[in-house]
């Protein structure tokens, strides 16, 4: 998914606030999506309006309803150089970078910059690090279900991509 910032009034300035706006919104649009196709497939009967207030009023067509107990989210603020062990999830995580710039790397794969605005989709089962980037904080949001699985700590020649870990 990608998700073209919002010009602000003045030439050449994007405006942040409406452009994370935007973006939150199509993530949750997204994940309504991913959670109705996936309740899709499990064949489930959809709660009785009743128990959902008006929320069934809100959709055309027939829809199922899938189960989120067991999705988590986060929102965390990482420092300049602040970043998580080296983790994977059971199921792909869907990390939002809102303010600042984030960083990325999945085992065996280049560093990537992650700019705020941009979504991006972890696969499941891969090893993976995120956080901040050396010279700036990020609020990063987080979406996953499954499980976590935490490993060691990210070194700092693995952070500055002196060195790519294989394996």
């Amino acid at each position: 998914m990608h998700v073209e910032p919002v010009l602000s009034d003045r030439p050449g300035r994007i405006d942040v606030k409406r452009t994370r706006t935007l973006v939150l919104s199509s993530l949750v649009a997204s994940g309504l999506v991913m959670m109705i196709v996936g309740a899709a497939a499990q064949d489930q009967p959809a709660p009785p309006a009743a128990a959902r207030g008006n929320f069934l009023n809100n959709f055309t067509g027939n829809i199922t309803v899938g189960n989120t107990k067991d999705m988590s989210s986060s929102r965390i603020k990482f420092d300049p150089g602040a970043r998580t062990n080296w983790h994977l999830h059971s199921a792909p995580q869907l990390l939002l970078v809102e303010e600042g710039r984030g960083r990325l790397q999945q085992l065996g794969e280049p560093i990537k910059d992650v700019p705020a605005g941009q979504p991006v989709l972890t696969k499941a089962n891969v090893l993976h690090w995120h956080g901040a980037a050396p010279d700036q904080s990020a609020l990063q949001f987080s979406v996953y279900s499954g499980t976590l699985e935490w490993k060691e700590k990210v070194t700092d020649e693995e952070y500055t991509g002196k060195t790519i870990r294989r394996q």
